[in-house]
Formats: C-alpha cells, sequence, structure tokens
C-alpha cells in the first residue's frame, strides 16, 4: 500500500507482533501481497525495540504473548508503551479465547481496533485501509489547523487539576515524542517559552528514548 506525502510516493510498513510463526508469517505474507511492507516481532520487548528503530502508522498485536501467552498482559504493556511514546500509531489487536474481555481491555489501553481469530484477509486489508485513514486525516488536522489530538483516561471523581495535569503531560509527551525530544522546536509548537519546556520536562521526569 502506497501513501503519497509531499509528493513522494511510500510504501507503507506495518509492524505485525505474535509469538506465533506461523501466524505471524501467513499476515506478513498477506500484507505483502497486498502492497504494505510487513515487519515482523515475536515478542513486547522486540516490538518495543522494532518501534523505537522505525517509523509505523499502523501496528498488529496479539495480546498473548510469552511469558504471559494466557493472558493479555504483554499486549496491554505495549499498548501503554504505545500510549506513551507514540500516540498517533494505531493498534489493530487480534483476539482469540475470551474475545469480549480481550477487546474490552485493548480498547481501554487505546487500541484502534480488533479482530478475532482465525484472521480474515479481506477484514483485516479493510481495518488496516480505515487505521490509515485516521492516522492521515489526523496528520492532517495537525499540519494544517495545529490541531494536537490527546486522548486522557480520567476516573470520575479525580479533581479538575489532576486532570488538567494529565493533559498537560501527555501533550507535552507527545510533542516532544515527534520533535524527536527538540525542546525549541517544541515550545514553537505549543506556544511556549522553552524554559517553560524546560520546567515541565522537569516537573513530569520525562526523558528522551534510548
Amino acid at each position: 500500500m502506497r501513501v503519497t506525502k509531499f509528493g513522494w510516493s511510500l510504501i507503507v510498513k506495518v509492524l505485525i507482533v505474535d509469538d506465533d510463526p506461523a501466524l505471524r508469517g501467513m499476515v506478513a505474507l498477506s500484507l505483502e501481497l497486498a502492497g504494505y511492507e510487513p515487519i515482523e516481532a515475536e515478542s513486547r520487548l522486540s516490538a518495543i525495540d522494532t518501534l523505537q528503530q522505525m517509523d509505523f502508522k499502523v501496528v498488529v498485536l496479539d495480546m498473548g504473548m510469552p511469558p504471559h501467552e494466557h493472558s493479555a498482559d504483554e499486549g496491554i504493556a505495549v499498548l501503554e508503551w504505545l500510549s506513551l511514546n507514540q500516540p498517533q500509531v494505531k493498534v489493530l489487536v487480534l483476539t482469540g479465547q475470551n474475545a469480549d474481555s480481550t477487546s474490552y481491555l485493548a480498547l481501554k489501553h487505546g487500541a484502534f481496533d480488533f479482530l478475532q481469530k482465525p484472521i480474515s484477509t479481506e477484514l483485516l486489508q479493510q481495518a488496516l485501509k480505515r487505521a490509515l485513514l485516521f492516522h492521515e486525516q489526523q496528520e492532517k488536522l495537525r499540519e494544517q489547523e495545529g490541531v494536537q489530538k490527546v486522548q486522557i483516561d480520567a476516573t470520575l471523581g479525580e479533581g479538575v487539576k489532576q486532570i488538567r495535569n494529565l493533559a498537560e503531560e501527555k501533550l507535552v509527551r507527545q510533542v516532544l515524542g515527534e520533535t524527536g525530544f527538540n525542546v525549541h522546536e517544541t515550545a514553537r509548537r505549543l506556544g511556549l517559552k522553552r524554559e517553560n519546556v524546560y520546567y515541565l520536562i522537569k516537573k513530569y521526569g520525562l526523558q528522551r528514548d534510548a
């Protein structure tokens, strides 16, 4: 699948995270035949390492992986990392057993959509197209209108100050991630002085990814 940006035609990379090599290979082959560039990862650690080295718009994520293959813990850990560090990435979650509870947890932790195993190639490609469309429109909003989307999960009963701090931290973290931790550019985008950005970095203990 090719997208056009600034006059260049780009093949879209899709990260496939699954500990099952047969399923991972099947998904990769179907995406390659559809014109995508599939990149494979077999665990939470390898997925996060790959996400730090390459740019992705969409991730296809299995929730149950070793050492906790019978729970959604590993998938949730990837979703939480993405929510903090690369919230613009759209995640399509693969669910097997206990689909209702797994999909609920996935959406709660920021997944864009979920697909139930066995995977239909047609449904996967439709979900990918939806995810890419949403990603593209969010980028257009940010670039053309300066709209920065920030999702905050707040518990009823939390004070306004606490919610404001959550939003502030997530926004600063998000823009720092997009600018490669460039304080000058982050300050420009947020309409702040650089001293204010340094203050917020210290306040929330934000660090550049290794």
